[in-house]
């Protein structure tokens, strides 16, 4: 009797650990694309990649989920890929993932719309004078955004929980980056984006304990940094790792979440106006 009650518990455990747990109005991802790190757009379909060493592909999706079709990029190489900006010639896939601080090997990608490989940018960090591996440093990075002339990088800082803004040409070539800001956001940034047509720019965030914020800042200005206020917003998602978000033609926001685990991968649609006041 005992055996028997035992085995009845087993299975009831496994069921619940395979048992998919997905936050209301989320709509899932296949889970070729369970660790999705950035959002981009291309012919009414969102792009999105895995990072941590995936496959040096984007993959379409449409909005509701359906359609998936991988696009190799070759040449480029997937070391943590973790966001992709765009403008209307180019995409810019950030390789810029530096969990333990010792790459020397960042690098942004350009691509054309076809997918076709451009060139590439090469960045480092003038403060960074040690590589040596280590937990808690602010040399990570995980957002970036196109800004007129320029990228946008947002610093995912394991140390501070603050991030640091750097600005360098969307140009091919070699950058070494200073900081031109900091923001007290408390949080690990983890994507970004911006829209120049509403000047809202927006940055996606976690702590520790996985809790999950976004920020929104209006009328983002580089010549204003001093007046810039980013608002931040509790995401209400209990099995989640936010990870990447885009802001679309028509202003609507959108966010996608890796899957592991009992997480599943999903895009949402943020509405701004339903979440709690920051």
């Amino acid at each position: 009797m005992r055996s028997f009650l035992y085995y009845i518990l087993v299975g009831f455990f496994f069921v619940q650990c395979d048992k998919k747990v997905l936050p209301e109005g989320a709509i899932e991802l296949p889970r070729k694309i369970r660790e999705t790190s950035g959002l981009a757009t291309l012919n009414n379909q969102f792009l999105t990649f895995n990072d941590s060493g995936g496959k040096a592909a984007l993959y379409a999706i449409n909005p509701d989920g359906t359609g998936l079709t991988k696009y190799k990029i070759k040449g480029a190489i997937n070391r943590d890929w973790e966001d992709i900006a765009q403008d209307s010639s180019y995409f810019y896939i950030a390789d810029m993932g530096n969990n333990f601080g010792y790459r020397k090997d960042l690098t942004i990608y350009i691509i054309q719309h076809n997918f076709s490989l451009v060139d590439s940018i090469k960045i480092s960090y003038a403060s960074q004078e040690k590589f040596n591996k280590r937990k808690k440093h602010k040399y990570d990075a995980e957002a970036i955004m196109v800004y007129g002339d320029s990228l946008l990088l947002f610093s995912k800082n394991r140390k501070s929980h603050k991030t640091q803004l750097y600005v360098f040409p969307k140009q091919a070539g070699e950058y070494v980056l200073t900081k031109r800001k900091t923001f007290d956001v408390n949080a690990l940034i983890t994507g970004g984006d911006y829209n120049h047509k509403t000047k809202k720019l927006v940055l996606t965030g976690y702590l520790p304990d996985y809790t999950q914020y976004i920020f929104k800042a209006e009328n983002f200005s580089l010549d204003k940094l001093d007046e810039v206020k980013l608002e931040r917003y509790p995401l209400a998602f209990e099995n989640a790792q936010v990870e990447a978000t885009k802001i679309l033609y028509d202003g609507s926001v959108w966010i996608s979440s890796e899957g592991e685990d009992v997480n599943v991968p999903f895009i949402y649609q943020v509405d701004f106006d339903k979440l709690q006041t920051p």
